[in-house]
């Protein structure tokens, strides 16, 4: 059916939360026969609203698909209306799709809490992704925003035992000396040395998804929720160079760039250069970066 309203909404989402590379699988093909012309104007319409909202074309790849009998997601298509394809299957794409990013192992410990259980020997686990740093049996954590320390007594990743982890690896973690009513899913593991501050009240480059002006929201950074309110809108920014527009302005509208302030009813974990999520009454209203 071509660029629908979810389709626009999601990409918006991933240019506001940095993905550069994406693979578009385009369904239902079969439909119509596998139908070339339609799979180049769907692809056209879409590559047009993709540079302009600054994707690179030559990061984009563009697949035909039929979800219903899962052609050419695994296995090339049989169906003779499509031989004019010769491209990868949906799979191939996503595997040559190779990440620029490199993990961030010589940054500060990031690690954020999933999941917390605690044992009858009074071990507390912690499960969750390393978004930055390493550890090893024997550190201590500290627990933000509580503050509370405690000793890695073991590291598990994918389900061998292992005397440390990486940014990049999802890992569970027992911890000692440490009652969990100080730990929460949210919650951030970092080092005491370089420990992450916490704070309530950030300045965000986002882009608009709905209309953005002063009001309740909460925010959204992974398992972190809080509830607080846009304060303030600083100015609207120009999308490609980041260059002021207009300071102050009374409204952002949908697809602009703004940067706004959040005030939030609690003290959270969170730094410069992390990308969060808005929402309000449900609904994602604004994606970026705080600042």
């Amino acid at each position: 059916k071509g660029l629908k309203g979810q389709t626009r909404e999601h990409v918006l989402l991933l240019r506001s939360l940095g993905v550069q590379r994406l693979v578009i699988a385009v369904n239902k093909l079969d439909m119509i026969g596998w139908s070339k012309d339609r799979f180049d104007e769907i692809s056209q319409e879409v590559s047009g609203f993709l540079g302009g909202l600054g994707f690179q074309l030559a990061h984009i790849t563009f697949v035909p698909i039929s979800g219903l009998n899962g052609d050419n997601a695994i296995k090339a298509i049989e169906d003779p209306g499509a031989s004019w394809y010769t491209g990868p299957t949906l799979v191939e794409a996503l595997e040559a799709s190779k990440s620029t990013a490199t993990r961030a192992l010589k940054k500060p410990l990031r690690m954020a809490i999933s999941e917390v259980f605690r044992s009858q020997q009074g071990t507390t686990t912690l499960a969750g992704r390393i978004d930055s740093g390493t550890m090893q049996v024997g550190d201590v954590l500290v627990v933000q925003p509580s503050g509370e320390t405690a000793y890695i007594k073991s590291i598990m990743v994918d389900g061998t035992s292992q005397d440390w982890a990486v940014a990049g690896q999802s890992a569970s973690l027992a911890l000692t000396n440490i009652d969990p009513i100080h730990i929460r899913i949210g919650d951030i593991l970092c080092h005491a040395k370089d420990a992450i501050a916490c704070g309530d009240t950030f300045v965000m480059k986002a882009m608009a998804f709905e209309h953005l002006l002063p009001s309740p929201v909460d925010l959204h950074r992974g398992r972190l929720h809080a509830a607080g309110m846009i304060q303030s809108l600083i100015a609207t920014l120009d999308k490609a160079s980041g260059d002021v527009i207009k300071k102050k302005p009374q409204v952002v509208q949908p697809g602009g760039v703004a940067r706004i302030k959040i005030k939030l009813e609690s003290k959270v974990p969170l730094e410069s250069g992390q990308r969060v999520v808005i929402r309000s009454s449900g609904e994602t209203v604004a994606a970026g970066l705080l600042e």
